[in-house]
């Protein structure tokens, strides 16, 4: 599935230096800009992005069927048939960066391969923030604000996603009951690597913490987990030769050292965790359950500098570009994506932005599970587990696999005993830096 994949993708920064526009949308060329109309008179809103998504295509007839005045045009850079490579992203990143800092661009961008922040520091996207505020027609009372919250840069709201996928850590809720209490309002990763010694402690040799991860994968999860305290995304950034990032090193490998967490191939009976991003309630009704008879789902570890809550990531981010002629049609669409309609038509496709939505999938997994469709042992606490991690999602994980690939070819030599977490951290923010700046 192509959203799946997107999330592995690698997010090329851009290099272009010209400033373009002011945030509010306040730009003279914008402003100059006649709106387009096709042969019936409709003003034409134009959307771009990388490839088709059927649910926007599904999106454009409902909304058009609302708004009859706007002909919502989606523009793809691949067709349903062409292959989504790396090369093909890369002349995507090159192509949407150009018409970008020209003014030529679409009116709404999908932004999920392109360097959202930088484009928000030239001024090139739209701050959505008092149009969100001002809308009569979005219930905000029933909106997961966490999750837009989470989405913000230097406090403004520049993209919007049409749902989100949960982050957790799935525990063996027998093993843990047995051996040690969690403490999920204040699961950090102290606290990880305390229940995973005790767990260690009390089981037979072949058991883990946590499998399936060398050393470096183990740090990429931590880091992409709680990338604020590692990047200031805002300022562009890193800060990898710090205290908690060279005691983070040092950690993980004693765990490695002492057989706490191991490299090998996970199975259900010899590991008390897993992680997973959850993209329907049927991930825990049909594989959690698959993997432990008694899974507990709790959230994904943060330090103790950071807010309580769990990750989360996006399958798309639309946002309106700064030079638009036509920005007030453009939010139409952000806002008619927030509606309990569009919201009811992204099935299985992630959570909903929407308490309501969410409520609703929850309610129908547990009559599939009554009337025996879904052959599970669901009990009201695994629902309001996952109910409080959807309710909790605040952090959004970033998935800059450049970024990612850097920390894991430096880290190797830290945990292979080549060179010390010192020298490594200081290798990481150099090139780090550089990257950032680029």
């Amino acid at each position: 599935m192509k959203k799946k994949i997107m999330m592995g993708m690698m997010c090329i920064l851009i290099a272009a230096t010209t400033a373009c526009g002011s945030g509010d949308g306040s730009n003279k060329d914008a402003a100059s800009k006649a709106k387009r109309q096709n042969k019936d008179g409709k003003t034409i809103v134009t959307l771009s992005s990388l490839y088709v998504y059927p649910y926007f295509e599904a999106l454009e007839k409902k909304f058009e069927q609302k708004y009859p005045d706007i002909d919502l045009q989606i523009q793809a850079y691949l067709g349903i048939e062409e292959k989504m490579t790396e090369t093909a992203i890369e002349k995507y990143l090159k192509q949407m960066n150009s018409t970008m800092l020209t003014g030529e661009g679409a009116d709404i961008i999908e932004m999920s391969y392109l360097p959202v922040e930088k484009y928000v520091s030239k001024k090139m996207l739209v701050n959505m923030n008092d149009r969100l505020e001002a809308d009569q027609t979005i219930n905000k009372s029933d909106l997961n604000m966490n999750v837009l919250n989470g989405m913000k840069i230097n406090g403004g709201l520049y993209s919007v996603p049409s749902s989100f996928f949960v982050g957790t850590f799935v525990g063996n809720g027998d093993a843990l009951a047995k051996t040690v209490k969690v403490d999920e309002k204040n699961w950090t990763w102290t606290q990880f690597e305390e229940v995973a010694r005790k767990f260690k402690a009390s089981s037979r040799k072949d058991q883990f913490a946590l499998t399936s991860y060398a050393p470096e994968r183990f740090l990429q999860i931590l880091v992409k987990n709680n990338l604020t305290d590692f990047i200031d995304a805002d300022n562009r950034q890193a800060k990898f030769d710090t205290p908690l990032f060279i005691q983070s090193l040092k950690q993980i490998q004693k765990m490695y050292d002492e057989k706490i967490l191991s490299a090998s191939a996970g199975k259900p009976n010899n590991q008390l965790f897993y992680h997973t991003y959850l993209y329907s309630p049927l991930d825990v009704a049909q594989v959690a359950f698959n993997f432990y008879a008694n899974p507990k789902l709790l959230p994904t570890p943060h330090t103790k500098e950071d807010v309580p809550g769990t990750t989360f990531l996006i399958p798309n981010q639309l946002g309106i570009s700064a030079n638009s002629p036509v920005k007030d049609e453009a939010w139409k669409f952000i806002a008619f994506l927030m509606s309990k309609e569009a919201q009811s038509m992204n099935d299985g496709e992630g959570f909903s932005l929407l308490a309501s939505v969410n409520e609703q999938m929850l309610q129908d997994i547990k009559k599939r599970v009554k009337d025996g469709e879904i052959t599970t042992k669901m009990t009201d606490r695994h629902y309001d587990e996952l109910k409080q991690l959807i309710q909790s999602a605040s952090s959004l994980a970033q998935a800059d696999d450049k970024l990612l690939s850097m920390i894991e070819e430096e880290s190797k030599s830290y945990f292979s005993g080549q060179k010390s977490a010192e020298e490594v951290a200081k290798l990481i923010q150099n090139r780090t830096t550089t990257y950032l700046n680029e």
